[in-house]
């Protein structure tokens, strides 16, 4: 059967918390060029009492899925009231629209595109704005970088006190997304890799809750373990080994390696783990 293993889902309180300063930017921007010093100067324009933290900048080019679990696994760690912007927008310019909610006790800017689909799964939001209004835009808006003239003015404009409400309209109509979920029966468990970081590290969508106390044989590609490792320095350098990664799924790595170069694996490969009998 499918496990639905990320978080419980929680009803999201339509109260909404006060926001704070503090955005935190998430791009596939890179940072030779001057896309995310922009957006932070649009915002320090309109609050320069806002505190910005780069999540990343690094998420693969137009990778709306890593993007999305990147988020998943790093909006927890804020405090309450924090606003994360998450532009990774391959559709800039057309016709997607600007998603604004609340959830959690956090907020959440983001093109209709799924990267918000961890947050849709784990909140179901009873409310969820398109941020529309052009007043809170900067003029002109270009059509290759909504990051500048839409995310980060609709942001600041947030951290200041205007809510989602004025800047926008309910929206019942967005791409929520789906999750993939493993597969559990009596004898094994099924799970495909969801992220590469940028160790190599394979993390699949296994939650450690079901690895801990049982003893499974782990089966990927041509690569089997016998055992989970508590720490990378279980095992020799350049060795493989699986063990429950700090975003808390199992993950495959090498020490003082490359796990997606050496075992030549790519995301979505599947994942395999057979219970081992007991005598």
């Amino acid at each position: 059967m499918p496990i639905n293993f990320y978080f419980p889902i929680i009803k999201a309180n339509p109260k909404l918390i006060k926001p704070n300063a503090i955005i935190t930017l998430l791009t596939d921007f890179g940072e030779s060029d001057a896309f995310v010093g922009t957006m932070k100067g649009v915002i320090y324009s309109i609050n320069r009492n806002a505190t910005i933290v780069d999540l990343s900048h690094q998420v693969p080019r137009h990778d709306i899925e890593a993007g999305a679990f990147v988020l998943c696994t790093s909006y927890r760690y804020f405090p309450v009231g924090t606003i994360h912007v998450a532009v990774v927008d391959p559709g800039v310019g057309t016709g997607r629209h600007i998603l604004g909610l609340s959830a959690g006790g956090y907020y959440f800017l983001a093109p209709d595109n799924e990267i918000l689909k961890y947050i849709f799964h784990q909140y179901d939001p009873e409310i969820v704005f398109q941020l529309n209004d052009q007043r809170y835009f900067l003029r002109p808006v270009s059509n290759t970088f909504h990051g500048r003239d839409i995310f980060a003015p609709l942001a600041a404009h947030l951290s200041n006190g205007v809510p989602l409400a004025k800047m926008g309209t309910i929206v019942n109509n967005y791409h929520r997304g789906t999750i993939p979920q493993c597969s559990i029966n009596t004898n094994q468990i099924t799970g495909t890799v969801i992220y590469i970081d940028r160790f190599g590290n394979l993390i699949t969508n296994i939650p450690g809750e079901c690895l801990r106390q049982q003893n499974f044989t782990i089966i990927l590609g041509t690569l089997t373990i016998e055992n989970l490792s508590n720490s990378y320095a279980d095992v020799s350098a350049g060795q493989p080994l699986a063990l429950i990664g700090s975003s808390n799924f199992l993950e495959i790595a090498v020490r003082n390696g490359n796990a997606q170069q050496q075992l030549n694996i790519k995301k979505h490969a599947a994942v395999l783990l057979k219970r081992k009998t007991t005598l």
